[in-house]
């Protein structure tokens, strides 16, 4: 008999890819996946494998809502438990695995009630208000970064399950010791572009198109007027409105300019890759510039905010690292090690659930 797993995920990228990754992993060692989000999620468009059985509830915000979207939500809260408990009942999986946002705070106190065992994973350095409350009835909680709960035996550091290709890039030794005149720059502002990187980088590599190649990410329907401002400057730059291929991306640069959601940062850290950090300034808690910090605090990445001096001082920093090759390197191999290296595995080793040999994406 198939042992099911529930995850729970939804919103954004940053909960919906760690759970996809660790959803895939659990597939290829036989079991079944039974994954609880909502009919809007963008876990509808990322989920792929037909094996993955999607159920959707009626789960809403509340956090930062007007009082009538607040008393929705507090209604669809008390439904999608509700909804949860009958899901549970029909397929009685092993134990809840959550990755935060409001839909899993639903499922994760359906499946306490249910007397499962609960597990939570928070991506970002300030924990979600979903998460703060998961993580009182959680049998663990895996965080990606350190000190993100406070210190107690089941809070457990576990980085960001990725996908197994970024286990294959080039070291940074290796990648920042070859001598080539040209420095490779990859720009993208998350898994739909961003417009103000669209719209206020380029002009900031104006003095530089003869030290450097670009590889733009602008999301969609934006590469045309994006390629006529680096051809305005003439950039030798590459613009594309989506990569499913971002390990090779990763594998040709030499650095990143890009937000700091946890996915990325993780990615940039796994990949050992300097980068120019731009966080992003409506994110809930402020958590990307927290993100951020981290890597730069270590002196493994460079901040840029986004205000009114933007362009001036992202022309310094890219002038900085372009003069500096060395620095480049040195912050490739700090990020390196920030996060552990086998997230995937610490999160399984930790789930005593799980009574077979789970082998991760390391193997």
């Amino acid at each position: 008999m198939t042992k099911k797993i529930m995850i729970a995920s939804s919103g954004t990228g940053g909960h919906v890819i760690p759970a996809l990754n660790i959803s895939e992993l659990l597939l290829s060692e036989g079991y079944e996946i039974i994954w609880i989000g909502t009919k809007n999620g963008i876990e509808n468009k990322l989920i792929k494998n037909n094996k993955i059985k999607l159920f959707h509830i009626t789960s809403t915000g509340i956090r930062g809502k007007n009082i009538f979207d607040k008393v929705r939500g507090i209604l669809n809260f008390v439904k999608s438990i509700f909804q949860t408990t009958r899901i549970i009942s029909k397929n009685r999986p092993l134990f809840v695995l959550g990755f935060g946002g409001y839909v899993s705070t639903s499922v994760s106190l359906a499946g306490f009630l249910y007397r499962l065992p609960v597990y939570a994973h928070e991506s970002n350095s300030i924990p979600g208000s979903a998460n703060k409350l998961n993580n009182l009835i959680t049998k663990k909680t895996f965080q990606t970064f350190p000190n993100t709960f406070p210190k107690q035996p089941k809070v457990i550091s576990s980085g960001n399950p990725l996908k197994k290709n970024f286990k294959n890039i080039t070291c940074p030794d290796e990648k920042y010791q070859q001598n080539r005149h040209k420095t490779n720059i990859l720009i993208f502002g998350g898994s739909q572009g961003a417009k103000f990187f669209n719209e206020n980088i380029p002009a900031s590599f104006s003095h530089f198109s003869d030290s450097i190649h670009i590889i733009h990410i602008c999301g969609v329907n934006n590469k045309y007027k994006v390629e006529a401002q680096y051809k305005k400057f003439n950039i030798d730059a590459k613009v594309i409105e989506f990569s499913y291929e971002m390990d090779i991306l990763y594998e040709w640069s030499d650095l990143i300019i890009s937000r700091s959601g946890s996915m990325t940062l993780s990615e940039i850290s796994s990949s050992g890759r300097a980068s120019i950090l731009i966080p992003y300034l409506y994110a809930t808690d402020n958590h990307q510039w927290n993100n951020a910090k981290y890597l730069c605090k270590n002196h493994a990445a460079l901040i840029v905010e986004e205000n009114n001096e933007f362009r001036e001082n992202l022309e310094r920093s890219i002038k900085r690292l372009l003069l500096n090759k060395n620095e480049l390197h040195i912050m490739a191999n700090n990020v390196k090690s920030l996060f552990p290296f086998d997230s995937s595995d610490i999160i399984l080793k930790n789930i005593p659930e799980l009574h077979e040999k789970l082998h991760n994406t390391s193997s």
